[in-house]
């Protein structure tokens, strides 16, 4: 799958969303597209760290994401909302995220399906008020997800810059309606890119256990087959998404395999939580 079908839409569904992340210290930006089909609305949602000030804000929208002065396609990224701006090149890759067992999303059995492309990098700028930040080639993702309805319950971390190159990772961690039953149904999965070998671990089959709090919490996968590979998040600075939603993208993460560290992201971490 390319990234231009990646982001392409899914009008059946009631609920969709398109959005993409970078940390270009001492700028981090969360941006999101959200379509509402059952009521006809259409919403900008800008999240940004910068040393002055902590923000999210909203804006309806007259059109979708792909049309009008707020944009996101495969290749490029304009916008503004309020005092933020940007305007990004994108190198999209190869690499992308389907972590959807056949025929689930078909069917459409679960809330939301989800793709996404982990290494994505971003050049042009970033501008908040008077100042303005210029990216040359800085590490981001950029995902798209859509269903019936949100999860009502997540954890979700992101990061691809490390203490070491060349490592990535992606998790989530969720409870999930049936064919819009709220019978809240286990689920996960986990991307790990480190060096050249990747992983994507789905549960089931695999276990996935979250324990503590979005200011510290520990995601642990177990899989059969090998050692567990486990997440140690440290949060701050998260920001109201509204919907239940928090989120933040200068947390600390740890990854493990077994015993060894594998690596280390401090401050660069997207960490989001959606509570019951």
């Amino acid at each position: 799958m390319s990234t231009t079908a990646m982001l392409q839409p899914h009008p059946l569904a009631a609920l969709e969303y398109w959005f993409f992340k970078v940390n270009a210290e001492p700028v981090a930006l969360l941006v999101d597209w959200i379509a509402r089909r059952r009521m006809h609305e259409h919403w900008l949602r800008v999240s940004i760290h910068a040393p002055d000030r902590r923000a999210v804000l909203f804006d309806k929208q007259a059109s979708p994401m792909s049309q009008g002065q707020n944009f996101l396609t495969a290749d490029r990224t304009v916008g503004q909302l309020g005092e933020v701006a940007w305007e990004l090149d994108i190198e999209r890759g190869t690499e992308w995220i389907d972590p959807n067992i056949f025929p689930v999303s078909l069917l459409r059995i679960t809330d939301l399906s989800l793709v996404s492309a982990p290494l994505v990098v971003f050049t042009g700028w970033v501008r908040y008020g008077e100042q303005q930040i210029n990216l040359q080639r800085a590490p981001g993702m950029i995902s798209h997800y859509w269903g019936r309805q949100l999860s009502p319950e997540w954890w979700w971390v992101s990061a691809n810059q490390f203490d070491r190159e060349d490592i990535a990772v992606e998790c989530t961690v969720l409870r999930s309606g049936l064919w819009g039953i709220p019978v809240r149904l286990p689920l996960a999965y986990l991307y790990l890119r480190e060096t050249a070998q990747r992983e994507l671990v789905l549960s089931p089959p695999a276990i996935a256990r979250v324990t503590g709090s979005p200011e510290k919490f520990e995601i642990q996968i177990r899989r059969f087959w090998a050692e567990p590979i486990t997440l140690k998040a440290a949060g701050r600075d998260y920001g109201d998404l509204g919907d239940g939603i928090i989120n933040t993208l200068v947390g600390d993460l740890e990854i493990l395999k077994g015993g060894r560290l594998v690596a280390r992201a401090k401050g660069t971490a997207g960490l989001e939580r959606r509570a019951p």
